[in-house]
């Protein structure tokens, strides 16, 4: 999935009606749209942009997204101008408020929503406004597992543990429509885990797509004895992809325009790059069958 630069961090939120955590694993879920004509329907996906990790588990809390009625806003292009921490502890302040959904808390293996496979976090109807923000809070049960072994992921800040996604008008796919709007909540791991003297940390690398506003790469790399990694770069996006074992991969969420792929082996596996792949908007293009040699 992508990591794209616009990267958002501090103390985060996202949505509810959620019956099992993990049940939602699964592809294109399509929740039912909101019945009243003024109102939408919000729908809030959680995905992995992949690293070379066993498992990554994160510990979410609270959930919620902080919404704005007006169109006129007096303080910025896209609303709050205030810094993230000012905003910790309070539910609301005169830019809007937060909605606290009522998900249920648990620890996500987030490695495992990868090549198009996401968690549907919640849905929640709201009027015809704009969403500013989600707040994720986290708690302390965060770990990663690296060649069998489980280490505890530390949170650099131990005075809040708030991640913010700030939402950007164009990251939204309608904004102030009825209808309804999916969003898709990007976790960067490679980007998010610092090692640092024998420790690992957890520092949130977060962003937010929407399947409109951006494009996709798919395809195969064999043989699965190369444990193959996909990475997808240009001068403003970079994404990477864990193939399955029947070498399947997808990455979704890039900014439209040309990109390289780099296929990287392992176990004396040499890497092989393609150029000039171009991602255009709502689409995913697929890329011929890569087989990797020693």
């Amino acid at each position: 999935m992508k990591t794209r630069r616009k990267t958002l961090m501090g103390s985060g939120a996202m949505i509810a009606l959620l019956s099992l955590l993990f049940f939602a694993c699964q592809k294109n879920v399509t929740p039912p749209i909101a019945s009243s004509a003024s109102a939408r329907q919000v729908a809030l996906y959680l995905t992995d942009d992949p690293c070379q990790y066993d498992s990554v588990f994160i510990d979410i809390k609270y959930v919620e997204i902080k919404i704005d009625t007006s169109q006129h806003m007096n303080d910025d292009h896209y609303g709050d101008n205030e810094d993230d921490h000012m905003e910790d502890h309070h539910h609301q302040d005169q830019y809007g408020f937060w909605d606290t959904l009522a998900i249920r808390p648990g620890v996500y293996d987030i490695l495992k929503l990868r090549n198009g496979i996401d968690t549907l976090l919640g849905t929640v109807n709201i009027p015809a406004a704009t969403i500013r923000k989600v707040r994720l809070t986290l708690g302390t049960n965060n770990s990663v597992v690296i060649s069998g072994t489980t280490y505890p992921l530390q949170q650099f800040s131990q005075a809040n543990n708030y991640e913010y996604i700030r939402i950007h008008q164009e990251d939204e796919d309608n904004q102030y429509r009825p209808g309804q709007t999916s969003m898709w909540i990007d976790f960067n791991v490679c980007k998010s885990i610092v090692a640092l003297n024998g420790n690992y940390y957890l520092r949130p690398f977060l962003s937010v797509f929407s399947m409109h506003n951006t494009g996709g790469i798919k395809g195969t790399v064999l043989p699965y004895a190369a444990r193959p990694f996909v990475t997808a770069w240009n001068d403003t996006d970079t994404a990477t992809a864990k193939p399955e074992e029947n070498g399947e991969y997808k990455i979704r969420g890039l900014n439209a325009g040309t990109y390289s792929i780099m296929f990287q082996g392992s176990f004396g596996y040499k890497d092989t790059t393609l150029t000039g792949i171009q991602v255009t908007n709502g689409q995913s293009v697929e890329i011929p069958p890569i087989n990797l040699h020693q």
